[in-house]
């Protein structure tokens, strides 16, 4: 992979600084959402990310380091380890992306991997580098193939390091204008047949996340600490520990939290219910 060895560190965004109700009714780090079915070898968004990284690292023969920025109102991610990711509390609220970006570069050179922790990327992450790092660029950002920003962008340190003025800073919006003044920044685009980056902000990208990972198939995740009746039908929905469907109860299409009740005999579609929602 040319250029590799000028990635010297991996960063997630994996803050939320104004919750939405997926993560408001889950009560959890968008990290800790269930990805997978457990007859699948279930694991969490955190952990498939943790995984990506370990195929860069092998790709590569190279550790850079997994560091994960969430801001301090956001719950702690807990499937993501110590010994495999760094978790870093910031004050994304304050400083935006752009002025967190600015201070992660602190001390640091070569370039650094970001991407969107909510979110999952459908082809292999030493992929996406290798395609990144071709363009040669300050600033290397991944769009859809319609141009639709990915969250996944490979930049200079170096470059970060420059950014100007104080207070919230939107990289997008009010930084990447000026650094293209005076560095390369370039665009690569995923191939149009599939998206390359699903995100994971409400209960309907969640629901096609899970889709795709379930290649298309119906499916249901039923967490550890979920009480289920065996007469309750589950289907393309997500019970986490703490929730409870009743005798004959119909869930589908819904995200269910700690503290969701689904009565005996009741049909709950396109919900999402817990007790912070």
């Amino acid at each position: 992979m040319s250029g590799a060895s000028a990635l010297r560190q991996v960063l997630l965004f994996a803050g939320a600084v104004r919750p939405t109700p997926l993560l408001k009714a889950a009560g959890r780090n968008v990290l800790d959402l269930p990805l997978l079915p457990r007859e699948r070898e279930g694991m969490t968004v955190g952990q498939r990310w943790i995984a990506a990284h370990r195929e860069l690292c092998e790709s590569i023969g190279s550790a850079p380091p997994l560091r994960v920025l969430i801001d301090r109102n956001s719950p702690k991610p807990k499937s993501m380890p110590a010994n495999e990711a760094m978790i870093e509390p910031d004050d994304v609220a304050f400083l935006g992306t752009g002025g967190v970006l600015r201070a992660a570069a602190k001390g640091q050179d070569g370039m650094m991997l970001v991407a969107t922790g909510g979110s999952v990327l459908t082809q292999s992450l030493p992929d996406v580098v290798s395609q990144l790092l071709a363009l040669e660029a300050d600033v290397a950002l991944l769009a859809e193939a319609d141009g639709t920003p990915t969250g996944v962008m490979l930049v200079s340190a170096a470059v970060m390091r420059e950014i100007p003025g104080a207070g919230y800073l939107d990289f997008k919006e009010q930084c990447l204008p000026g650094i293209a003044k005076n560095h390369r920044v370039r665009v690569a685009h995923a191939p149009p047949a599939k998206r390359a980056c699903l995100p994971i902000r409400n209960r309907e990208q969640y629901l096609e996340a899970l889709t795709h990972e379930a290649d298309g198939e119906p499916f249901q995740i039923i967490e550890d600490g979920a009480q289920v009746a065996s007469t309750g039908r589950i289907r393309d929905a997500v019970v986490l520990a703490g929730a409870r469907i009743g005798a004959k109860a119909v869930v589908a299409r819904s995200i269910l939290g700690p503290g969701a009740v689904v009565p005996s005999g009741q049909v709950l579609t396109d919900r999402t219910v817990g007790a912070g929602a």
